[in-house]
């Protein structure tokens, strides 16, 4: 008896320590909206809270391997707003970036005066033109190689930002310049560098619906023992439902540590609205893109070893030359809550040196869903 009376016992107490438990989340949740709400009335109705999102799911066919395979390609949420007046920030994380959660972009910023912006933090380097797109604005449901290999870049670090505008309000230029640790994102702690690793782009508006872009950019790689710089020079130009871009990149690294790098991205879309509105679809986009990258080294591979097995100051070589000709159709579902998107791409691949062809990038049809919020 005395010992059923213990486990009676301990099973009330397991009960209310279930119980007590929900109180205390209850009450945190309480709270943090009473802290909320006070937030909000304290900043004057500046205090915004923006969250927004894109879920991308497609198949893809490659025609020699006859081979398919599914992949949800990006589940992406962030959440930003102003804290005050003069403050922002920004929080985005990929829940399925390649199958792995990754944080993306996590920093704050102040506007002390007119068009000045000053962020600190984690975030997309200013660096290029295709790069620098979030997922929900690509075109085409496979990045180029400029915006995946060659051009793509996020750090920790600080950056300023000024939007040139004339006495009617037009945006002129839009300049942003920062310098960053130059390391891995993962590696925030022991990120001491005595390098400077800087990136600044130039966004210039000349005229209606064109735009100059030029940007630079220079850092480190392979645990610090390179570094490189590139230039890279682009333009689009949108009209009457027209998007007409190209953009060139060059990479330099320093010490002979790699050959130079050639990258070329030109892409024509021209979108065409369905005026009805019964109709499931909204509008259908038809798509053409080139692009081209050189042999490529991004340092994760760390150097080539000689005869002796001593590691040499040569890079080993992370992607092979190659062009690629990609022609699609894009079709907008008619939802004005959930912006939807159906991709339909095919990609042709050749590499004009022989080089070795990864799985995942050879020819292939690419059938993608793309939900925006």
């Amino acid at each position: 008896m005395k010992d059923n009376y213990y486990i009676m016992d301990e099973k009330k107490a397991d009960h209310i320590r279930t119980i007590v438990g929900w109180i205390r989340l209850a009450i945190l949740v309480v709270l943090l909206y009473i802290i909320g709400t006070a937030i909000c009335h304290a900043q004057q109705r500046d205090s915004l809270v923006n969250l927004h999102g894109v879920l991308r799911g497609k198949y893809e066919y490659q025609p020699e391997m006859n081979a398919g395979r599914f992949e949800v390609r990006n589940a992406r949420m962030s959440i930003s707003g102003k804290l005050s007046k003069r403050s922002e920030y920004k929080l985005e994380v990929d829940l399925c970036d390649e199958s792995s959660i990754k944080m993306k972009d996590a920093w704050v910023r102040l506007l002390p005066w007119k068009q000045l912006r000053v962020s600190i933090g984690q975030q997309r380097l200013p660096f290029t033109i295709d790069a620098h797109r979030n997922p929900a604005n690509q075109y085409f449901a496979n990045r180029s190689f400029i915006a995946k290999q060659v051009g793509d870049m996020r750090d920790v670090g600080l950056q300023l930002g000024y939007t040139f505008k004339n006495k009617e309000g037009r945006t002129l230029a839009i300049a942003d310049a920062g310098i960053f640790n130059g390391s891995n994102l993962d590696n925030q702690k022991t990120a001491w560098n005595k390098d400077l690793n800087y990136s600044a782009r130039l966004q210039w508006f000349p005229v209606e619906g064109l735009a100059i872009v030029p940007s630079i950019q220079h850092t480190a790689i392979a645990d610090r023992k390179a570094e490189y710089t590139s230039l890279d020079f682009g333009a689009f130009y949108e009209t009457n439902g027209w998007h007409l871009e190209a953009e060139y990149l060059h990479k330099q690294y320093a010490h002979d540590a790699f050959d130079d790098c050639d990258a070329v991205n030109a892409m024509v879309i021209y979108k065409m609205p369905i005026k009805n509105k019964d109709w499931f679809m909204q509008s259908v986009s038809y798509l053409a893109r080139y692009d081209y990258m050189g042999n490529h080294a991004d340092g994760k591979k760390g150097f080539e070893l000689d005869a002796d097995n001593n590691e040499t100051t040569r890079l080993k070589i992370s992607d092979y030359a190659r062009h690629r000709m990609t022609l699609g159709l894009t079709f907008g579902i008619r939802n004005p809550y959930l912006p939807t998107e159906i991709h339909l791409n095919y990609e042709r691949y050749w590499y004009p040196n022989g080089g070795i062809a990864k799985e995942s990038e050879q020819d292939k049809l690419v059938a993608e869903l793309m939900i925006k919020f």
